[in-house]
């Protein structure tokens, strides 16, 4: 008979939403450092990318990369496909003590790749399927968050409340996998996840399945639930970016319908070709234009006073042009960018010494609506 379940969580609910981005790294344990030929001997066995033991119990890592006992679909505690891809893991839930009222439990500890957002709401949830060579079986299985890495130095219960807890009316006697879910919100920083069973034996109800066999001595009096798809996903849109003022290098705001001269743009002697020095000052340009998308702008090319007028008017149009093909490299749209030169009508200074020969030889740039 298929247990039936209710749900018990902090601030959980039941709701279904599409399917986003999962924060678990390694979720459905497909990645693996190693692959398992035995069930584990110590915690430090289980190790996997994203993944350990929460405290001194064993969990175990099944992969179908092995050609032992822990092969998928056939392995020591069972017989059983991955929910998804070809790995998961496994843990003891309850067992029956041999002679002192010990707890023996398993939990796996995992990470996310983002802490959580305080106040944000979160779907978290897993898969778990009762080891087909488990004697006995357990009404709960849970998943606690913690904001830092988590480890208990014995192999006893973790007496935490969980953040999400499948708690069945009846000990879970189906053979399929089974899935724990509900929403969750963040108290803020959480970063790990850690599963297994959080209640003692004698809050924890059992029963015994008469028809099965254990494979192990373990098996025979313990209950052994597969783990896999663990998940925590975002329900709540992401927060819009900060916007920061748009700011010419002088620090002020940049604004449209003024002048601006644009800081470092060099040309190979005599050409219009762009060297790198000029392309920080350029990026900024396209930053600007990339934030304001309805804004245009206006390119003007301007010489020094030695020259032609004719040889310094083409000169400045083509050094307005190559500022204006960089930009459209940088992804701007060509109909935003118009470029013109005015070659040495327009000086800023009147006097012709170097100094004043240098700052009137320039591109400058007008943005507009």
């Amino acid at each position: 008979m298929k247990a039936r379940g209710h749900w018990v969580a902090a601030f959980l609910s039941l709701t279904l939403v599409a399917k986003g981005q999962n924060l678990v790294i390694n979720p459905s344990f497909e990645e693996r450092n190693r692959c398992p030929n035995h069930f584990s001997a110590n915690q430090r066995d289980f190790s996997l990318p994203g993944w350990r033991s929460a405290n001194t119990g064993t969990p175990d890592y099944y992969n179908q990369c092995s050609w032992g006992d822990c092969d998928v679909p056939f392995n020591w505690a069972g017989e059983s496909n991955a929910h998804s891809g070809i790995a998961y893991s496994g843990i003891y839930v309850w067992n029956r003590p041999a002679k002192t009222p010990r707890s023996y439990r398993e939990y796996i500890h995992g990470e996310l790749s983002e802490p959580l957002k305080k106040d944000k709401r979160y779907r978290i949830e897993f898969y778990f399927k009762l080891a087909s060579y488990s004697v006995y079986t357990a009404d709960r299985v849970g998943l606690m968050l913690t904001d830092s890495v988590f480890f208990q130095a014995n192999d006893q219960v973790i007496d935490r409340m969980p953040a999400l807890l499948w708690i069945g009316r009846e000990p879970l006697t189906s053979g399929g996998w089974e899935l724990a879910s509900g929403e969750y919100r963040a108290v803020g920083g959480e970063r790990y996840v850690v599963i297994g069973n959080f209640f003692d034996n004698l809050s924890t109800q059992f029963a015994q399945l008469e028809t099965r066999k254990g494979r192990s001595p373990m098996l025979n009096g313990s209950a052994y639930f597969y783990i896999d798809d663990v998940a925590v996903i975002p329900l709540d849109p992401p927060d819009p970016p900060i916007e920061t003022p748009l700011v010419w290098s002088d620090g002020k705001e940049v604004k449209p319908e003024e002048v601006y001269v644009l800081k470092n743009i060099q040309f190979e002697f005599d050409q219009y070709v762009l060297l790198p020095v000029s392309f920080p000052e350029l990026d900024k340009v396209a930053e600007i234009l990339t934030r304001q998308p309805a804004w245009r702008a206006e390119l003007a090319g301007h010489t020094d006073y030695i020259g032609s007028e004719e040889y310094n008017l083409e000169l400045s149009r083509n050094r307005a042009n190559s500022v204006r093909a960089y930009l459209i490299a940088k992804g701007i749209s060509p109909e935003r960018l118009s470029a013109q030169g005015f070659g040495k009508s327009r000086p800023l200074v009147s006097d012709k010494d170097d100094n004043a020969r240098m700052i009137n030889r320039r591109v400058e740039v007008k943005f507009l609506k």
